[in-house]
């Protein structure tokens, strides 16, 4: 349009330029005939041969002038009588002003007029040229995104560049929102990640503290998915994450709690937060019973069978609850809170939810507290080892020593393992702490080995965390080497739980370090559900029984049962049994009926220092020693069955 509107105005110009230099031309030729010398040469017409039919044309444009016409030719009228007419043609008058008077003016008229075109043609080849290479350029990322565009016959170079830049912007807007989802989607269940989750939670405080309403968010927890894991492999778990994430769609949908992101589509109110962690977030709390509804029905659903090919599965969850703003007032805060109520259900017994109080809150800041604490105690060597005998039943010689960890505080005095290892254990810690009680434990047992107790062993406890992050055959082996411990003087304590949960790889390097002389232990045995096939297979040489056994098995004809039971399995497997928790003669006596070769506990020992240890040890009856290569650690705080004195002597 505006290409139309500027070849109009160029051509209504033209015109008139034209028609003011014709007139102009025409003015100057008649005032210049009535001149003496004028160059223009006049003739004298006959007035009856004058043509009746004047032009109409040249009369309306120069209507000034006098125009007549004779045989067909036109002539300017300079003056007329009744015998003639004094006359120039007029093409005469045209061609000599023109040519005489008014070429140069035409000239740069013509020039004046001309250039614009030629200005407008330049550009136009200049913008032709430009449009090509944008053409060309266009072309590429379209080719880079793989998009063709329709042909159109009358399509030129413009129309072209316009069609791809359409194209490209609707492949932009794809992309960035396919980049939107890829950013904030977890990759396996297609839900809000973490980052996006935590966002969105920002907003929506906000928002619900201008409205003075409630919020609630569920921090939901898998439990038993590690043992699907471990069983059935990564792939298979997979799927079931899949599964959960979409019974809690389920969910959220059918509490009319869904929340979908207006870009990308992604549910917000629901989120993988990572791992086998899961949670929903209620954005309008209108009834407490809401919250608690919600979880209930998320147990339900989580505690169904997972049907993968021709396996049926079963786990469950633990949920914890935490209420904006009673719980917290910011996001991270409110899911933090979520999480400690969750490990709340998890303690409690798993398979349920809990509400956070700030009860839960104090236990989640003595937590943080000693983990700093502990940090600072490794740094600088705040903690000590314990030594606990355990000794045959029949004539109270040392088997071997357990190596246990003791943390005396600075201010708040000795704090208890069963308070501190849970916490070094979920922050890792257990790793670096590990480190030092192994080596500091075959460092002491050393130098109990060289002064004479070669019969005697170390015993040091291997947590799941330590089995998981440390090449177990290596680590062992460096840190004895470093020690200057022979192989057969260690032993290495690993729940039975963590048995049951070790990989492959852990069981082989198990396995190669008892090649090495080193034994293996299961500790709290009878507490950890394994399979009696599951033991045979297990690189172990000592069961020792759990606490709970030794102090029921009086009282309670069915633990006295599985005891028995125990000890049969021990013997008939080739294994040593210890006896854990054994605290009066009664106790002793009972194992020592059922044929149980060891025991452990306070009727003989409470854990000792090495120097004690020494003392008791190393400093009485070296004789004993250097002929046995242990020594005899009797009760001091209860006397012993009478026949037993009677052996021991």
């Amino acid at each position: 349009m505006k290409t139309f509107s500027r070849v109009a105005l160029f051509t209504t110009g033209f015109i008139v330029a034209i028609y003011l230099v014709l007139a102009l031309s025409l003015t100057q030729g008649v005032a210049l005939s009535h001149h003496e010398d004028s160059p223009v040469n006049t003739v004298e017409l006959n007035p009856n041969d004058l043509d009746a039919n004047q032009p109409n044309i040249f009369s309306s444009l120069f209507s000034y002038i006098d125009i007549i016409s004779s045989d067909g030719e036109l002539y300017v009228q300079l003056e007329s009588t009744e015998k003639h007419v004094v006359a120039v043609p007029l093409s005469k008058m045209f061609s000599d002003m023109l040519l005489f008077s008014n070429l140069p003016l035409l000239i740069l008229l013509g020039f004046a007029i001309l250039m614009p075109f030629a200005i407008t043609s330049k550009k136009q080849k200049s913008l032709n040229k430009a449009i090509s290479i944008l053409n060309n350029k266009t072309d590429n990322l379209l080719s880079a995104f793989n998009l063709d565009l329709p042909k159109y016959e009358t399509e030129n170079n413009l129309a072209r560049l316009n069609h791809s830049i359409s194209s490209l912007t609707d492949a932009v807007e794809r992309y960035k929102k396919d980049t939107e989802t890829s950013i904030f989607q977890d990759k396996l269940t297609g839900l809000a990640d973490r980052h996006a989750y935590l966002g969105h939670l920002k907003e929506q405080l906000n928002h619900a503290e201008q409205a003075a309403k409630k919020q609630a968010l569920l921090f939901i927890d898998l439990d038993g998915f590690k043992q699907v894991n471990d069983s059935f492999g990564h792939s298979f778990g997979d799927e079931v994450l899949i599964q959960v994430a979409e019974r809690l769609r389920t969910i959220v949908r059918n509490h009319n709690l869904s929340s979908q992101h207006p870009i990308n589509g992604i549910e917000q109110n629901l989120s993988r937060l990572g791992g086998d962690e899961f949670s929903i977030f209620i954005s309008n709390l209108l009834e407490p019973s809401l919250a608690v509804n919600v979880a209930q029905n998320v147990l339900h659903e989580i505690e169904r069978d997972f049907v993968l090919g021709n396996k049926v599965v079963k786990i469950g969850a633990s949920i914890g609850i935490a209420i904006y703003p009673d719980s917290a007032s910011s996001p991270f805060a409110l899911l933090q809170m979520a999480d400690v109520a969750m490990y709340r259900a998890k303690t409690d017994g798993r398979g349920i939810f809990r509400v956070y109080s700030p009860e839960m809150g104090s236990k989640m800041r003595r937590y943080h507290y000693l983990l700093e604490e502990m940090r600072l105690a490794l740094g600088s060597n705040n903690f000590s080892l314990s030594f606990q005998p355990i000794v045959h039943v029949d004539d109270c010689s040392i088997d071997y020593f357990e190596c246990l960890v003791r943390w005396h505080h600075p201010v708040e005095g000795t704090i208890t393992p069963t308070e501190f290892i849970p916490i070094a254990e979920e922050s890792n810690l257990i790793l670096e702490l590990g480190d030092w009680i192994l080596f500091e434990a075959c460092r002491q047992m050393s130098a109990w080995y060289n002064a004479g107790m070669t019969k005697v062993r170390i015993s040091v406890n291997i947590s799941g965390v330590q089995l998981k992050h440390r090449k177990l055959y290596d680590w062992v082996i460096e840190t004895i080497e470093k020690a200057g411990l022979p192989p057969k003087a260690l032993m290495l304590e690993i729940t039975e739980s963590c048995f049951i949960e070790a990989s492959r790889e852990t069981t082989e390097s198990l396995q190669k370090l008892r090649e090495k002389g080193i034994t293996i232990a299961i500790d709290d045995f009878g507490t950890g559900f394994s399979s009696l096939c599951t033991l045979a297979e297990l690189p172990v040489d000592v069961i020792k029984i759990d606490k709970l056994f030794i102090d029921q098995a009086n009282d309670n004809p069915k633990y006295n049962k599985i005891l028995n039971s125990i000890s049969e399995l021990g013997k008939d497997l080739n294994l040593k049994v210890v006896a854990e928790g054994v605290e009066c003669a009664e106790q002793f006596e009972l194992v020592r009926k059922m044929g149980i070769q060891c025991v452990q506990g306070y009727l003989v020992s409470k854990p000792e220092t090495s120097n004690n240890v020494g003392t008791k040890v190393l400093r009485t009856n070296l004789n004993h020693i250097a002929a046995t290569g242990t020594n005899i650690w009797l009760p001091e705080n209860e006397p012993m069955p009478r026949h037993k004195l009677h052996s021991v002597k």
